[in-house]
């Protein structure tokens, strides 16, 4: 793997982290293909104006917030404009600052693909809960 399309797959992960934490659905609707894939749980979304909704909607609950942390990442790559990904991720919720914290840990699978302007995109973000601490 290139070392500069590594970085930019990195970047990709960091980014969905930085606009999920700040409610930003059309930043990070544009990190998907426009026919992209979100299924977080049980719940799917597809395409990019459902996933910015889905973001927007968990941005307007009053007294959430959130932190997203992702490590543990294993690129494999299927050719020059694709790979698959798998990641853990860790999810710091809070519903008010007296409110008790939660973390959530999960498992990411993504698909992404190097499109025409040289960026890599989510085709497919999977994102599947492991387990849930209270804090």
């Amino acid at each position: 793997m290139i070392t500069s399309d590594l970085a930019s797959i990195e970047r990709l992960l960091s980014d969905f982290a930085w606009y999920a934490d700040r409610g930003d659905g059309a930043g990070l609707a544009q990190l998907f293909v426009a026919d992209g894939i979100l299924l977080v749980g049980e719940r799917l979304f597809t395409g990019r104006p459902a996933i910015a909704s889905d973001c927007e909607t968990r941005a307007r609950e009053p007294l959430r917030k959130t932190r997203h942390v992702w490590s543990n990442l294993r690129v494999e790559r299927n050719d020059d404009a694709s790979a698959s990904l798998t990641a853990v991720q860790l999810t710091f919720e809070q519903r008010g600052d007296d409110a008790p914290a939660e973390l959530r840990i999960s498992d990411l699978r993504d698909d992404v693909c190097k499109e025409a302007d040289g960026a890599w995109r989510f085709r497919r973000r999977v994102i599947q809960r492991q387990m849930t601490l209270a804090m």
